[in-house]
């Protein structure tokens, strides 16, 4: 029997739109984790002006002692290539933003602009780079471009907007759930990953309701204003919102918020990511990278004294006898509440010990230290991982 599931659609951009959707509320809810853990915002509002708008509290600029308005456009694509400042300018967040700007540039707010794009900036592109640092209006063909795409003349005006623009790299789509829940997992140390599952979707489910303007229960007093207008109503996610979830989650001391920031925003590689998704600890993700540099290191040195083997047999023969053992110890350690630091710690010691059986030319020496650098950087090429924490669950 015929079914149409098998027939290509002419038009599939639904799922597509709603991917985007789903990006953009895994996106709102960094800000809201941010909050959670005691950091400078003061309230959330999707859907509202622009896509996310978050307001902080503390800000320098704000001499009055007022909130500081982060107007975000969130741009995402499929390709995996960095973004020029064409690639931003065909997204068109810079339109949104600028009718933003002419629409709350004079209601007394202090604000920036940002364009949230999915991956990272292309660092040979000056221009967007200078746009990502609030300098466009510094680089003459960064200035000249945007006002043609504006279509507005070169002015105070477009400077004084450009001044307000950063564009800003975020996680992409694959990974940010990831970077959220671990976040959510250090803010609630000691509960289950079940329960950091579920604490992760009930945020999910508030904040794709405000995108919607469902107001939550007792909006009235959660939204911390007196007579919200229409257009706000349910939009705004406070610390009241959330405040049972709150209650649910111990900050550790331990916990900063610099840590907070820099687990939401920061680049991430695919061995870091791993370490994270099995629980390790700060220190072993430390050492991961500091041994992983140490090995390339080596590596680069010994090409360019021109000692390093050219056939490439002699290094697959190590990195998969390093494969096999860390897989071994992979399945030894799981359903273990940290696998990632007993597979690290039980592979350093296996490497310290026998080092000959997986570097038998000898490629890094024998020493235990650079093999377990080397198996980091296997790791790092997606071809193990260092368990999955929801197993203990």
């Amino acid at each position: 029997m015929a079914d149409p599931i098998d027939t290509e659609a002419p038009d599939d951009s639904g799922s597509v739109t709603l991917r985007r959707y789903e990006y953009q509320v895994h996106i709102a809810v960094q800000a809201v984790l941010e909050m959670l853990a005691g950091g400078t915002v003061e309230h959330v509002t999707c859907e509202h002006i622009e896509d996310i708008v978050v307001a902080r509290k503390g800000d320098a600029r704000c001499l009055d002692g007022g909130l500081f308005w982060d107007f975000q456009q969130i741009k995402t694509r499929d390709s995996v290539e960095p973004w020029t400042l064409a690639d931003v300018i065909s997204k068109k967040p810079l339109k949104s933003l600028w009718r933003t700007h002419t629409a709350v540039r004079d209601v007394g707010l202090v604000y920036q602009l940002t364009a949230g794009i999915e991956g990272y900036l292309d660092p040979a592109d000056a221009q967007v780079i200078a746009l990502s640092k609030g300098e466009g209006a510094q680089n003459a063909n960064c200035r000249k471009r945007v006002a043609s795409h504006l279509d507005i003349p070169q002015n105070d005006a477009l400077d004084a907007f450009l001044d307000l623009i950063r564009v800003r790299p975020l996680a992409r789509r694959e990974d940010v759930e990831a970077r959220n829940t671990r976040v959510l997992g250090d803010l609630g140390q000691g509960l289950p990953m079940s329960t950091i599952d579920a604490l992760y979707s009930e945020l999910l489910r508030r904040t794709r309701d405000a995108t919607q303007g469902l107001p939550p229960d007792r909006w009235t007093e959660l939204l911390a204003i007196d007579s919200p207008p229409p257009a706000v109503l349910g939009k705004r996610i406070t610390i009241a919102v959330v405040a049972d979830v709150r209650q649910r989650l111990t900050r550790p001391d331990h916990v900063l918020l610099e840590d907070v920031s820099d687990a939401l925003h920061g680049p991430e590689t695919s061995l870091v990511r791993k370490l994270r998704r099995g629980a390790a600890s700060k220190d072993v993700i430390d050492e991961a990278k500091m041994l992983r540099a140490q090995a390339d290191h080596h590596r680069l040195k010994e090409q360019a004294l021109g000692i390093w083997p050219e056939n490439p047999a002699i290094e697959t023969d190590l990195d998969q006898r390093l494969l096999l053992l860390a897989r071994r110890i992979g399945r030894a350690n799981k359903g273990h509440a940290q696998p990632a630091d007993g597979i690290f710690d039980s592979l350093q010691e296996a490497l310290h010990d026998n080092p000959a059986s997986v570097d038998r030319h000898p490629l890094y020496a024998q020493d235990g230290v650079l093999l377990m650098g080397r198996a980091c950087a296997v790791s790092d090429e997606c071809r193990f991982d260092w368990g999955d924490a929801r197993d203990a669950s």
